[in-house]
């Protein structure tokens, strides 16, 4: 059998550990190639006259730095958590809109199908912030599992 190419879309949130849980429980297969992606946005550069320039972008430049850092730790996790369960796998981390950088990366890397977890934004939100998991079922060109965030019921029996 070929290996299948599987994205699986992390922003280190309880949803894509659910996404991640979903894929070992339902989708792994023995010749799975997992492609672990982490897209994250970069913080906008203020635009400030001469001095105060310098200041803004040291501060942008730190802030670049940590979110540089929290994909690499949330990427590092997931790679662990692979590792474990001795999947093939490969970790990226990709800065931009979440949404338009994991279709391409899936286009890029021939993938055969990705995997993501869903905030459960209601419709007035999701229609004014947009939404990752949409953007992704409508610009993808192959299957997306978009991983549901779990019922009512099933968080307070796990509170319980």
């Amino acid at each position: 059998m070929t290996e299948r190419r599987v994205v699986l879309a992390i922003d280190g949130s309880e949803h894509s550990h659910r996404a991640f849980e979903f894929y070992c429980e339902n989708l792994y297969h023995e010749n799975d190639l997992l492609l672990v992606i982490h897209a994250f946005e970069l913080p906008s550069m203020p635009a400030a006259p001469y001095p105060y320039g310098y200041a803004y972008y040291k501060e942008w430049d730190d802030l670049v730095r940590a979110a540089d850092d929290e994909a690499k730790e949330r990427l590092e996790k997931v790679g662990r958590q692979c590792q474990e369960k001795k999947y093939k796998f490969k970790l990226f981390k990709e800065s931009g809109k979440a949404g338009e950088v994991i279709c391409k990366f899936a286009s890029d890397e021939n993938a055969d199908m990705i995997i993501m977890g869903s905030r459960g934004l209601g419709t007035v939100r999701r229609t004014f912030l947009g939404s990752v998991s949409d953007y992704t079922v409508h610009h993808a060109h192959i299957p997306v599992a978009v991983i549901p965030p779990p019922h009512e019921e099933e968080c307070q029996q796990k509170t319980a």
